[in-house]
C-alpha cells in the first residue's frame, strides 16, 4: 500500500487530497515537523532531507516534492482528469504547481528563515520585507487569477487547486490580510465542498475547515 508522510499546516496537504480525490488507496503517517520529528532517523531514512512529503511504494521507493507527487498522482489515476483533459492542460497544470513550489513557497521559507540567505543578521529585516511584499503579490495574483473562474486552470478542478490553497493561510504567519482575498476563500469552500478533498482536510484538523 502506498504510505504518504504529511503534516498539517504543510504543503504535504496538497499530495493528500489529491491522493484522496484519486481513488487511491494509501495510508497515512503524520511527521510533525513543528517538533522536529522530521529529524528523527526512523524519518530520515525515508526522506534524508527531512521534509514533508514523502510518498512510499510497497516496493519500498519513495517519491519526493509535491510538484513530482502531484503529477504522478495526476499519470497514474489520469482517468480522474486531476491534471486536465489533454496534455497541454496537463503541461499549464505541473507548470502552475512549478511555480507555486519553485517561486511562492520560496519567499515564504525567506521570510521564516531569512538566515538561509544571508548571514548578516543585520540584513534580515530587510530581507524579512521584501518576501512579506514579494509573498502578498504572489497570493493577490492567485485571487486575480480566480475572479472570472471557479479553479485555477478554469472550470475544471485540477491538483494545482489544493496546492494553491497550502499559501492561502500561511499568510497570517507574514500579518498579511488575507481576508481581502475574497476569490481564493470562495475557492477554499468550493475545496471543501468536495468529498474526496474534505476527507483530507478532516483527517489533518486543516486550518482551512475554520477559516
Amino acid at each position: 500500500m502506498l504510505t504518504l508522510y504529511y503534516c498539517p499546516y504543510a504543503c504535504s496537504m496538497a499530495p493528500h487530497v489529491a491522493l484522496e480525490e484519486a481513488g487511491a488507496t494509501f495510508d497515512t503517517k503524520k511527521v510533525n515537523i513543528f517538533t522536529g520529528e522530521q529529524h528523527k532517523p526512523e524519518f530520515k531514512a525515508i526522506n534524508p532531507r527531512g521534509k514533508v512529503p514523502a510518498l512510499r511504494f510497497d516496493d519500498g521507493r519513495v517519491l519526493l516534492e509535491t510538484t513530482a507527487i502531484l503529477g504522478w498522482v495526476g499519470a497514474t489515476f489520469a482517468e480522474s482528469r486531476l491534471l486536465g483533459a489533454d496534455p497541454l492542460d496537463r503541461a499549464r497544470t505541473i507548470a502552475t504547481c512549478a511555480w507555486l513550489s519553485g517561486t511562492v513557497h520560496p519567499t515564504f521559507k525567506q521570510y521564516i528563515h531569512p538566515e538561509d540567505y544571508v548571514t548578516d543578521t543585520e540584513a534580515h529585516p530587510a530581507v524579512k520585507a521584501q518576501a512579506r511584499n514579494l509573498y502578498w503579490k504572489y497570493l493577490r495574483e492567485i485571487d486575480a487569477l480566480l475572479a472570472d473562474r471557479p479553479w485555477m486552470m478554469g472550470e475544471e478542478f485540477t491538483l494545482a487547486d489544493p496546492y494553491a490553497l497550502v499559501f492561502y493561510p500561511w499568510g497570517r504567519e507574514l500579518n498579511l490580510p488575507i481576508h481581502e482575498l475574497t476569490h481564493i476563500a470562495a475557492m477554499k469552500d468550493r475545496l471543501i465542498a468536495r468529498p474526496a478533498a474534505r476527507r483530507a482536510l478532516e483527517r489533518e484538523r486543516s486550518v482551512l475547515l475554520s477559516l
